[in-house]
């Protein structure tokens, strides 16, 4: 396994398949042949010494939904971004409100994520579970009268 390693990333040269060891090529178990792959799908044709990784956005997205019809919006949001901030608090029905929170723990619970009440009225965090909510986002929150623990 250690030669496989140090093969992938150039320390070592391959070895031919057929004179590795004392087996005959013919006899070689299937399972134990390794072929490297000539797919380049993770290279680009721009310039392939350039790595994009993408910045951590530390800001709360806020969705504040009326209906469920608007589930859609927050669940593109869930996936987009590290931290959002579901409110609820103007879904007046009951079932509707528990449909909702349903979805959206299904969401987290697939995506690694975490779920955390900061209103009691109606205000959720859905955080991956990489991401923490910054002091300044917090105090934000709390200004917009989200936050409330």
């Amino acid at each position: 396994m250690f030669n496989k390693f140090l093969i992938l990333i150039g320390l070592k040269q391959t070895e031919n398949i057929e004179t590795r060891g004392n087996v005959p090529a013919n006899s070689a178990n299937p399972a134990e042949k390794v072929i490297p792959s000539s797919d380049t799908r993770f290279s680009s044709d721009i310039n392939d010494s350039e790595v994009t990784v993408h910045s951590v956005s530390e800001e709360v997205v806020i969705k504040a939904l009326k209906s469920w019809k608007e589930i859609e919006s927050l669940g593109k949001s869930i996936k987009e971004f590290n931290i959002v901030c579901m409110d609820i608090r103007d879904v007046y029905d009951k079932n509707e409100r528990q449909r909702i929170i349903d979805f959206v723990s299904g969401m987290v619970h697939v995506m690694n994520s975490k779920l955390r009440i900061i209103n009691t009225d109606g205000v959720y965090l859905i955080r991956k579970s990489e991401s923490n909510l910054t002091a300044d986002e917090r105090n934000r929150l709390e200004t917009l009268g989200l936050y409330k623990v």
